[in-house]
């Protein structure tokens, strides 16, 4: 029997594509999907990762200039401290440490202990400052004793003393005391006065004409 065939060519059965090129060219697709999948996936995931590494930089570097801007800061207040420190030192040099007088006035009463030179003691002290003219030191005291060389010997240890520049001392007098209370009853009692020379004023710079 004749058959005749009324389809057009492209869809006659003879002219179709084979299922084994059709599979393939599925299978084809797919694994080119896949590759762009995994591309895009490795591709944003790198990406992540770097913006990340970015933020963490970013956030190093911000912390880093504000260790920058205190370090600055400590700088300045470093250099206005020493000019402070600078200030302070110069002022504690043009005063008078009266604790450090008071230890050297002990040290040449008590003269490491060698009686026989002279035994001193003070009943006060008093002081009165006078920025024209300077401090006064009064202190009534006494010299065990009625040897009149015990008192010439402390005036002497006086003159000696650190801060003799310093003072207008003022000259040896006595009168003899008794007091059947001590052993020896015997003492020469004296007023002292030092005379402490008022602080040199900074000198003044000239004026502009």
């Amino acid at each position: 029997m004749i058959r005749i065939n009324l389809l057009p060519a492209e869809m006659r059965r003879g002219n179709r594509l084979p299922a084994r090129v059709i599979a393939a060219a599925f299978l084809a697709a797919i694994v080119s999907s896949a590759s762009v999948g995994w591309f895009g996936l490795v591709y944003f995931g790198d990406l992540t990762s770097a913006e990340e590494r970015l933020a963490d930089y970013e956030g190093r570097l911000s912390s880093m200039q504000k260790q920058v801007v205190y370090q600055g800061e400590l700088e300045k207040n470093k250099k206005d401290y020493a000019a402070r420190v600078q200030t302070i030192q110069d002022i504690a040099k043009s005063r008078r440490l009266w604790s450090k007088f008071c230890d050297e006035l002990i040290d040449i009463v008590n003269n490491n202990g060698d009686t026989d030179r002279h035994l001193a003691w003070f009943s006060g002290i008093a002081v009165k400052a006078d920025p024209k003219k300077g401090t006064t030191v009064t202190m009534p005291g006494s010299v065990q004793g009625e040897e009149k060389s015990r008192i010439a010997n402390l005036h002497e240890d006086l003159e000696g003393a650190p801060f003799a520049a310093e003072i207008d001392r003022s000259d040896p007098s006595f009168k003899l005391d008794i007091d059947k209370k001590r052993k020896p009853a015997e003492s020469l009692s004296f007023p002292l006065v030092l005379q402490f020379k008022p602080p040199a004023q900074p000198a003044k710079g000239k004026g502009k004409k």
